[in-house]
């Protein structure tokens, strides 16, 4: 059973990934298991007054991500070999404890961003995403969007803001939380006529 669920899982990974290239990192923000869990625990802190640390310095080398994504890729590879011999290796459950244990101590964003391996992946084909979200010319540059962006995408500039689909989660709290109503969700082709 363990095995089964598995396989689909790692399917719907890979499919999303492939995805991703179309409609953005639509997974990472709505499906992922990992963020899921890491909305309750960012309440949990917020009702407990507990400050993070932001993202530590030496995560922004990216040098932890390589490491930690080679790891990861080892990790897979086994995984896909006990699938193929009936027996079971957990790299999901490894990975997952991994991320709540880095939100606990720091910002979010240190996962999302900087250490997420699955995250490496989707921002390979992220970057050619053909939908994602854009700011319209009511954007007041109030810079509310790239402090609350999960995945360190925006950059308010004096003329708007500007997300990278590379980065960016699809997690919409950018667009939920815009108090001008400026970020929409549509194709990335109409940018240029906005």
């Amino acid at each position: 059973m363990f095995i089964g669920k598995t396989q689909f899982w790692m399917a719907f990974i890979f499919i999303s990934i492939a995805l991703s290239t179309v409609f953005g990192r639509y997974y990472c923000g709505f499906a992922c298991p990992i963020n899921t869990l890491i909305r309750p625990v960012r309440w949990i802190s917020k009702k407990l007054g507990i400050t993070k640390k932001d993202v530590p310095k030496i995560f922004k080398t990216e040098k932890p991500r390589w490491v930690l994504f080679s790891i990861f890729l080892v990790g897979l590879g086994y995984t896909i070999y006990t699938i193929k011999i009936g027996e079971k290796f957990p790299l999901p459950i490894f990975i997952i404890t991994i991320g709540l244990i880095t939100t606990f101590f720091v910002n979010e964003k240190t996962w999302h961003r900087y250490l997420c391996p699955w995250g490496v992946l989707f921002s390979f084909t992220g970057r050619f995403a053909k939908f994602g979200l854009m700011s319209l010319n009511s954007c007041t540059s109030c810079t509310l969007c790239e402090k609350i962006c999960p995945g360190d995408a925006i950059k308010v500039e004096s003329n708007g803001s500007e997300i990278d689909t590379t980065h960016c989660l699809v997690c919409l709290e950018c667009q939920t939380s815009c108090p001008s109503n400026s970020l929409t969700y549509k194709s990335l082709k109409e940018k240029n006529k906005i």
